[in-house]
């Protein structure tokens, strides 16, 4: 069953997911050449925003949807098979929804919050520093001026999705050395949004340096954030959000690589078959190309379910639930990116040198899943869930597990 399948009978999550199949098929059909000429698709998030898509996860009591973890992440893979930098670029802006759903925010942000993001609110983050020990590091801070106006001044490395926003989660240290999180227009004076992210993959994610210069800044736009020394279901979901877009890259590779033969490839001069698409060793090859897609599409939704599960259950406070889960969605992570670049790999035996041609720009594929999976290295993943399952112990308790 196709997106378009589910009709106008079915919930409100249901419906607002309907409408992202014409999204995804022209992302599809732009994505080759926008990937190589790097060009952002400011219409494309324009549709998400428009048919509601970006706000699934709004409780029904914000005016929302109601959607679920697993309607979100089935969105983000189905919106990765057609642009995996759209899809990545919407991260922070779905990882803002929701840690509103988690126990690390206040109703009043809930009821300040989720409302704007149903009516269209897009945001983006700040938070890797351009200098720093680690990642996580913050040398921007919000602090009073000489009249007692806060002000947010720092630089930051990238910002993902930040040049689609709205507005901007920064990350911030303030006067007396807390960890804050500051929510700051786009467009206000001194920010500053750049197109300058160099990476070989995952170009258009929208994630160039932020800089902030003296930008005024009100108390209710600094929010006190947890110290991060222990698990929480939003980071998780994070995690998993990453493997999300790995599945959608496998679902690209699946489709192209069946396009290919039955258009394009033609069989070694030594091959058994008179024709690409009756050639033992290319069927194989795509054939595991569509194993590999169905699997990481599998692994990811059956992580959301136990996402879906620890929040609807109330849980989400447990250190141990968080645990399960934490290691279900590292397990996730691991295999299907692993699966993901395999397959992007793969790809390139179903055909000859051809198949190289920057016209297709097939390659775009490995590079998108090589620079997803370095978000966060897989052997630690692997460590992690060993430990756990050996000695029980608790995965590291950050926002980058």
């Amino acid at each position: 069953m196709t997106l378009t399948d589910l009709g106008e009978t079915t919930s409100d999550a249901a419906v607002r997911l309907a409408r992202l199949e014409p999204i995804v098929d022209a992302l599809r059909a732009a994505d080759p050449s926008a990937e190589r000429e790097r060009v952002l698709q400011h219409d494309a998030v324009a549709e998400l925003r428009r048919a509601g898509i970006l706000s699934l996860r709004v409780p029904r009591r914000y005016g929302g949807p109601g959607g679920s973890v697993r309607d979100v992440l089935a969105a983000v893979i189905h919106l990765a098979s057609g642009s995996s930098n759209v899809a990545q670029a919407l991260r922070a802006h779905f990882g803002f929804a929701e840690r509103l759903m988690s126990n690390r925010a206040t109703d009043a942000e809930r009821a300040e919050w989720f409302p704007r993001i149903n009516a269209g609110l897009v945001l983006g983050n700040a938070i890797t520093d351009a200098k720093g020990r680690a990642p996580g590091s913050t040398d921007t801070t919000v602090l009073p001026d000489a009249d007692g106006v806060l002000r947010l001044n720092g630089r930051k490395f990238y910002s993902t999705g930040t040049l689609y926003a709205d507005a901007i989660a920064v990350s911030a240290v303030d006067a007396d050395g807390r960890d804050v999180q500051v929510i700051v227009p786009t467009d206000r004076a001194g920010v500053e949004l750049f197109d300058d992210w160099d990476g070989f993959g995952q170009r258009m994610t929208a994630s160039g340096a932020t800089h902030f210069t003296d930008v005024q800044i009100a108390p209710q736009e600094v929010t006190t954030v947890s110290d991060g020394s222990h698990l929480a279901h939003g980071t998780t979901f994070l995690q998993l959000y990453l493997a999300a877009v790995a599945a959608g890259i496998a679902a690209a590779v699946r489709r192209d690589a069946v396009e290919y033969v039955q258009t394009r490839a033609r069989p070694a001069s030594h091959s058994l078959a008179g024709r690409a698409a009756d050639d033992p060793f290319v069927l194989h090859a795509v054939g595991e190309i569509g194993a590999a897609a169905a699997a990481a599409k599998a692994l990811v939704l059956a992580a959301a379910d136990a996402l879906d599960t620890l929040v609807d259950s109330g849980s989400a406070r447990d250190p141990e639930a968080l645990a399960q889960v934490a290691i279900v969605v590292a397990q996730a992570q691991l295999v299907a990116e692993r699966l993901t670049l395999q397959s992007a790999q793969r790809l390139f035996d179903t055909g000859g040198a051809s198949a190289t041609s920057r016209a297709l720009n097939l390659d775009r594929h490995w590079r998108n899943a090589r620079t997803v999976a370095s978000h966060n290295p897989l052997d630690y993943k692997a460590h992690a869930v060993g430990s756990y399952l050996v000695k029980g112990t608790a995965p590291p308790a950050n926002g980058y597990f």
